[in-house]
């Protein structure tokens, strides 16, 4: 695209629709792969011959894909869309100053709590986390709670599977790595970025990563190590954002009490370039996994709520 030549003619204030969106990825990426080839054709000159259509151990469609996706991210983040991660704490007014120059629209997800098998500092630990790096094949990871061997879903059964790739959230909050860097020092790194403002600085008992990470980092394996082996498109960071509607609390009927689950999310657009959301009483934590777990997730995080917010103009 020249600089005169939108991919999608659009007038100011004009919605882009799905069908635009779709438009605009697939003329990026033939872009990309025509001026990746002209590129190609013209080198003269190659430090080896068994190399010579690669770059990095890529060919010419790798190389397009993970391009077209570092500049469709970019394109993300400058069309009035945002991603937040905050910890919300009862009855204070978390202020979002996203300065995009309108009232966005605001959708407030619930971050579950989730069971996980955490190994850090030679401990292997259940625990209930709202963030999780782990390997595809740890479906189920067996723990000792207590004096009794438990087995853990890492992905819930029945259930789609859940988890982003790695590799693609490095991309997305701009960790730079090469392929000698270790899976150690990259993780070190993400969490650093991930926690960075605008997103909240999360408790370290909300997040953790499992035994194959744990491994991993151990061994100083390397991302070079990584795709040769085939796990690097394994690694998975799971996170469960939950939609709910919230009904204001009303009368008994019989026995029944109507309570909003989670807590109220309230809402205040305080100017084109800012919005404030809280909520007030306790955090009312739902999720699948919460019946036998209420008392202690209410014990432990009653006065906060993990959420996700997404604003879009």
């Amino acid at each position: 695209m020249t600089e005169t030549t939108p991919y999608v003619q659009r007038a100011p204030g004009d919605l882009l629709t799905a069908e635009d969106w779709n438009t605009v990825q697939q003329k990026i990426y033939a872009d990309i792969r025509t001026t990746s080839q002209a590129a190609a054709d013209g080198v003269t000159h190659v430090a080896s011959a068994d190399d010579a259509d690669h770059l990095e151990g890529k060919d010419l469609n790798a190389l397009t894909e993970e391009v077209t996706r570092r500049v469709l991210d970019q394109v993300r983040g400058r069309t009035g869309y945002q991603q937040l991660f905050k910890m919300m704490k009862k009855d204070d007014i978390t202020e979002l100053v996203h300065n995009l120059g309108s009232c966005p629209l605001v959708d407030v997800y619930e971050l579950d709590y989730f069971k996980v098998v955490c190994r850090e500092d030679d401990e292997t630990r259940l625990a209930y986390a709202t963030f999780y790096l782990h390997h595809r094949s740890e479906r189920r990871v067996r723990v000792r709670d207590g004096a009794a061997q438990v087995a853990v879903d890492i992905q819930p059964k029945d259930f789609p599977e859940l988890g982003i790739l790695f590799s693609d959230l490095l991309t997305r909050y701009k960790v730079p790595y090469t392929d000698s860097s270790s899976l150690d020092d990259l993780e070190t790194e993400f969490w650093k970025a991930f926690f960075k403002d605008p997103n909240d600085q999360f408790g370290d008992d909300t997040y953790c990563h499992s035994p194959w990470f744990e491994r991993c980092c151990k061994q100083n394996t390397t991302v070079e190590e990584l795709k040769a082996s085939g796990d690097w498109n394994d690694l998975l960071f799971q996170f469960r954002p939950r939609k709910t509607v919230n009904f204001p609390a009303g009368p008994a009927v019989g026995n029944q009490v109507r309570i909003p689950a989670p807590a109220n999310v309230l809402v205040q657009h305080l100017d084109l370039n800012r919005t404030a959301v809280w909520f007030p009483g306790d955090a009312l934590h739902g999720g699948p996994e919460v019946g036998q777990v209420a008392d202690y997730l209410q014990g432990e995080y009653g006065d906060e709520l993990a959420v996700m917010i997404l604003l879009k103009v």
